[in-house]
């Protein structure tokens, strides 16, 4: 099955997407952050457009649980729940961010360059954990 996974920002949602096999995870152009219904009907297109089978979406976990990018997850997960004929999933992303950034400096790419490509490497790492918890399960 074809998952996408999410990695919503404040300005920025990353986008990466799996094979059928769930074997290779590819970061796409991330997407406009507009709030959760403009967002839930983007993925809506996309889900049809690249045959998704299912979203996931890294969620922010912080001690209280009380965040702002919390509250904005919770509120496009559930928009998603709404509109969407797939599963939608999610997965704590928690230094998902500070990876991927560790990632682009590690392969020698310009720090002017990392704002267009951070957030799909992220969505790719949330992808990649949720994949790796389902071949376990």
């Amino acid at each position: 099955m074809r998952w996408l996974a999410l990695d919503v920002g404040s300005r920025r949602v990353g986008v990466a997407i799996c094979d059928a096999d769930e074997r290779v995870a590819t970061a796409l152009r991330p997407l406009p952050f507009a709030g959760a219904a403009a967002l839930s009907a983007a993925v809506a297109k996309l889900a049809v457009e690249l045959e998704i089978g299912g979203v996931v979406v890294g969620v922010p976990v912080t001690r209280h649980g009380l965040g702002r990018g919390e509250a904005r997850v919770a509120a496009v997960v559930e928009a998603m729940r709404v509109v969407l004929s797939v599963p939608v999933a999610t997965v704590d992303e928690s230094g998902t961010t500070q990876e991927a950034e560790h990632l682009l400096a590690e392969a020698g790419v310009p720090r002017r360059r990392w704002t267009d490509l951070v957030d799909g490497l992220a969505a790719k790492l949330i992808l990649e954990t949720h994949l790796a918890t389902c071949r376990r399960v």
